[in-house]
């Protein structure tokens, strides 16, 4: 091996040292002394355990996303990506005898084989509270008032601890009478806001129309204390209706301890983590794209591990708080101002998108001029801010909160498979992804045998024929001409976007199977859409109301 390879250290991972470390230190330190005056016991669980604490019957990390090895005894074991089970495990083996409340914090690292070049940490130092034995609301009061502390005591001047139930989404898909494997598939396009695709899905679900209006309405319940009351107007499932009622006693608790200005709510707001039973929340704050705090009630939990006892916890991803507290000091150095910013692709999208801005009284003049050397436009009279990027970039820069907001293809945005919420289609930009070629090869699809593909959408493809044709491909990467790969051998089909088709017929190819509909889309950053959620759901209005307006006027032409 190359000795100079061993300077460095591997993809995801880091040193630190000096003041960075130092200043890590002290973070830690106040976040535990706030978590020590509240009579929280320090514990400490392995850095690896056994598959089976982090198993999908659990409902924890998913498998591909797990390290794992083995032992000398063939068992399979992972090092942790998550703390709960592990505190859940340890809990009901050596805390659990009586019936009394049980305060427990921990400190480590966690490791998650996230997906190359994503620009994430494959490990984090989390650290975190748990209180067990106590299935009260007043326990949800305690915790939700701790995450408070903690972030205020750690130096943090300006976020939002946002609420939701988990109880909710199940109850409203109860109510609508849609499958468990109907509820797990939105569940998972409600994590990112997926709006349209959701929408999509249920009708290809045959969900009908009403039921429909009422699994989507899930996603509009987000903002202040009034969204609970819309919420429990939609809901006529008895355990949706406990669901807002228990966070409407949460409000009033938190509201008691005067804590209502760091409070919002989301009852659309999900988990990757099955475990999660009931209140669930999140912490957001300017400059990071994730969470900072992610935790909930998980009162099913330790029942696994042999103890049916109610839980409610969070876990703190201390990489993320330092970066948040950097920010915050440039940013409130700098500029008290906010705006909201908007990526725009360059391009026909970007000409588009802007037409319909003008059409809701926001004015683009400045970005129209072809001679600007400018890269940034304000907007001083709505409070916004805009910049052109190169469509893959948009999804990169709105996801890291660099933009609140972008409008890129649809295309992009499956490719480019970031972490945002994609939460309107505009309608315009229409076209198709499909799997192209000459018409002999349609039976080799047909028959799924092996062949070669060519594409720019290496992920799109690979998504396509290995998990929804179960057809094993070779997947070739081309950046220009992909029509080229049929003609000259290199592939046996293609796959790529389809407009008119003219090029495909001009080169003796057809399309042979369709994959999605592409058009513009916009899509904003999980913490902006909690952060500046009034801005957002006002400039989405607008837009949704324009194009139902240019919809009902096609109608009328018709």
């Amino acid at each position: 091996m190359n000795t100079a390879n061993l300077l460095h250290t591997p993809e995801g991972v880091r040193d630190i040292y000096g003041i960075e470390y130092k200043r890590k230190i002290e973070v830690e330190e106040k976040v535990h002394k706030v978590f020590s005056d509240r009579l929280y016991r320090d514990i400490q669980t392995p850095t690896f355990e056994y598959f089976d604490v982090f198993s999908s019957e659990i409902g924890t990390t998913s498998s591909k996303d797990l390290y794992k090895f083995y032992d000398d005894e063939g068992n399979t074991l992972v090092l942790r990506p998550d703390f709960t089970p592990s505190v859940a495990r340890c809990a009901v083996n050596y805390f659990m005898e009586g019936d009394k409340p049980v305060r427990l914090t921990y400190q480590g690292n966690t490791f998650t084989n996230t997906s190359s070049l994503q620009g994430k940490l494959r490990e984090v130092t989390e650290m975190g509270a748990e209180l067990l034995n106590d299935g009260s609301v007043a326990a949800d009061a305690e915790i939700i008032s701790l995450a408070v502390e903690t972030l205020k005591e750690a130096g943090l001047k300006d976020f939002k601890i946002c609420l939701g139930n988990a109880e909710y989404f199940r109850g409203i898909c109860r109510q609508a009478g849609i499958s468990k494997a109907t509820e797990l598939t939105l569940r998972d396009l409600f994590c990112v806001k997926n709006i349209y695709g959701a929408e999509q899905f249920l009708e290809e679900q045959g969900i009908p129309k009403e039921d429909r209006k009422l699994l989507l309405s899930v996603t509009d319940f987000f903002g202040g204390r009034e969204v609970l009351t819309e919420a429990l107007k939609a809901a006529k499932d008895r355990g949706a209706i406990e669901a807002v009622e228990r966070l409407k006693e949460l409000s009033e608790e938190l509201v008691r301890d005067d804590l209502q200005e760091y409070i919002s709510f989301d009852l659309g707001m999900l988990s990757k983590y099955n475990y999660y039973t009931g209140v669930i929340f999140k912490a957001y704050t300017y400059g990071i794209g994730n969470p900072i705090i992610k935790g909930g009630r998980y009162d099913r939990l330790l029942s696994y591990f042999g103890k049916d006892a109610p839980a409610i916890g969070f876990a703190i991803v201390i990489d993320d708080l330092m970066d948040a507290l950097k920010g915050q000091d440039k940013d409130y150095a700098q500029n008290d101002k906010k705006y909201l910013t908007i990526a725009l692709a360059k391009g026909r999208l970007a000409s588009k998108t802007m037409e319909m801005l003008e059409k809701v009284g926001i004015t683009c003049d400045e970005m129209k001029d072809k001679d600007t050397r400018k890269l940034i436009f304000t907007d001083e009279k709505h409070g916004l801010q805009f910049f052109l990027a190169k469509g893959p970039d948009v999804p990169t820069y709105v996801e890291y909160g660099a933009a609140d907001i972008g409008v890129v293809g649809k295309d992009t945005i499956v490719e480019e498979d970031r972490d945002v919420f994609e939460v309107l289609d505009l309608g315009f930009g229409k076209c198709r992804m499909c799997v192209c070629g000459p018409k002999d090869k349609a039976e080799l699809l047909a028959h799924r045998e092996q062949i070669r593909v060519a594409s720019k959408y290496p992920k799109i493809a690979k998504d396509y024929f290995f998990n929804r044709k179960h057809q094993t491909v070779d997947i070739i990467k081309l950046a220009g001409s992909v029509e080229l790969g049929p003609i000259v051998g290199l592939s046996d089909v293609i796959v790529d976007i389809v407009e008119t088709g003219s090029t495909l017929k001009e080169n003796g190819l057809d399309v042979l199977e369709e994959i999605m509909p592409l058009s513009a889309r916009v899509i904003v950053n999980p913490v902006a859409m909690q952060m500046e959620s009034e801005k957002i759901k006002d400039l989405v209005g607008k837009l949704r109301s324009l194009l139902k307006e240019d919809g009902e006027k096609g109608k009328d032409r018709s």
